[in-house]
């Protein structure tokens, strides 16, 4: 589990617009933060979480509000969507809509799949460097 981790920070540290810091030891949950304010949301600069559990990594990245089309998501993503399983003890993946105008990426990763899953594959780092830029950009 941490190996994945770690490969996702390095993946997320590497663009040098954002860092990962540790939230709760305890819980393994952390913040993915950019280095400045985010332009679309006052007061804050945390745009995601990571929460490495027991069974399964969860993944949080909020984005601007329509600012990455679902087609974009679900092809760099590679799970299925939430909406379409019969049960959530499947890797899979979801979008919230929030009124407050922006969107949340869920992505949920179960141990048993997580090992195969490769945060460096070209289109998985080509969204997560997408989601730097639009909650980076002036």
């Amino acid at each position: 589990m941490y190996k994945k981790v770690n490969e996702l920070i390095t993946l997320l540290e590497n663009s040098g617009k954002c860092e990962v810091k540790l939230i709760n030891r305890e819980k393994h949950n952390y913040g993915i933060e950019t280095t400045t304010k985010l332009p679309w949301k006052r007061h804050s600069k945390r745009f995601g979480k990571i929460h490495a559990g027991e069974n399964r990594l969860r993944i949080d990245l909020e984005v601007p509000e329509n600012s990455i089309p679902m087609e974009e998501i679900n092809n760099a993503i590679k799970l299925p969507h939430r909406e379409y399983l019969s049960h959530l003890r499947t890797s899979h993946f979801g979008l919230t809509q929030h009124e407050k105008g922006y969107d949340t990426v869920i992505i949920q990763i179960y141990r048993k799949e997580l090992d195969d899953y490769s945060f460096e594959d070209e289109p998985f780092a080509s969204f997560v460097n997408k989601v730097i830029e639009v909650n980076t950009a002036k």
